[in-house]
């Protein structure tokens, strides 16, 4: 007879608000949590097989693709940890957050399975333990992933990250609404990384002062963040998309889908993550903005939109 016990974990996705490739070169980033995007892992028993269940992959642990090898690696450490090398289950994955957009979608997955199987045996999840185990996957998928993903997807708080130096929650005092969009196109980060080396090449002086007026306005948007200031916030957005815009690492269709929000009435947009594609946002005074300029989005060629309130 089959045990009736579930192990459930959840999490979020997350979104780079400032500091895209500045990042890399010593300037701050800030990364905000966003509980409207969700993975969740659901593990059961099962009469036969590892099975897992999810939009990207269904069957067999065993025939888990180059794709999610992160994914199988993670797995193949909780079954050990856990001694269920011959325990047959079902991993379910229900997931709202694309993949390869910026969101930190294998960094979530990876916390709602962790969190599923520590779960499955009510066993103490402690973070550094949780870190450990996301990491895996990180490492495997990203090759030297700076941990921001995996504390953004675990935060209820907004992060301020500088590279080797600081990863620190911060409050966030804002009213306001985000409208977050896919343009349908992968983001291209080794190519987009490629892109402003090659910058700095040819042009370091030019690239620099790109570089550190990134790192200037993160310092603004954490100070308008934390006042309430949404006006200068949205400004902030808008002057770090033309400053990424100048690094070549935009494109005609988050361009598109900037102008698009902007003329529905947003008080600032950007692209958010790597770029290349990928995905954009928009900071809206309220609700009912938002659902004008998600509209106005969708209008404009928005795979997907997403509210998230502030």
């Amino acid at each position: 007879m089959l045990s009736q016990m579930n192990g459930v974990g959840q999490s979020h996705a997350k979104a780079i608000l400032i500091g895209e490739h500045a990042v890399v070169y010593g300037e701050p980033a800030i990364a905000i949590p966003l509980p409207n995007m969700t993975v969740t892992a659901t593990l059961r028993p099962a009469f036969r097989g590892q099975t897992i269940d999810g939009a990207e992959f269904h069957g067999d642990l065993s025939e888990l693709g180059a794709n999610v090898e992160g994914i199988r690696q993670l797995l193949l450490r909780l079954i050990n940890k856990f001694q269920m090398t011959n325990v047959p289950f079902i991993l379910s994955i229900d997931s709202n957050v694309p993949q390869e957009r910026g969101f930190g979608a294998s960094a979530a997955l990876a916390t709602a399975i962790t969190r599923a199987f520590f779960d499955y045996f009510d066993a103490e999840l402690h973070n550094t333990e949780l870190n450990y185990f996301t990491n895996i996957e990180e490492v495997i998928s990203h090759g030297s992933p700076s941990g921001l993903d995996a504390t953004t997807v675990n935060s209820s708080s907004p992060i301020w990250f500088i590279k080797n130096k600081t990863m620190e929650k911060f409050d966030m005092n804002l009213s306001g609404t985000l409208v977050l969009a896919d343009t349908g196109i992968h983001g291209q980060t080794v190519h987009a990384i490629s892109i402003v080396k090659e910058f700095l090449m040819n042009d370091q002086k030019r690239a620099w002062s790109t570089l550190q007026h990134l790192g200037a306005i993160a310092e603004k948007i954490r100070i308008d963040i934390s006042e309430n200031n949404p006006e200068h916030l949205g400004m902030m957005f808008t002057a770090a998309h033309h400053e990424l815009q100048s690094l070549g690492i935009s494109h005609p269709k988050l361009d598109k889908l900037v102008n698009a929000a902007t003329h529905a009435g947003a008080l600032g947009a950007k692209l958010t993550g790597a770029g290349i594609g990928g995905a954009m946002f928009a900071l809206a005074r309220n609700n009912n903005d938002a659902i004008t300029i998600a509209n106005a989005l969708n209008k404009a060629g928005a795979q997907n939109t997403w509210i998230q309130p502030l």
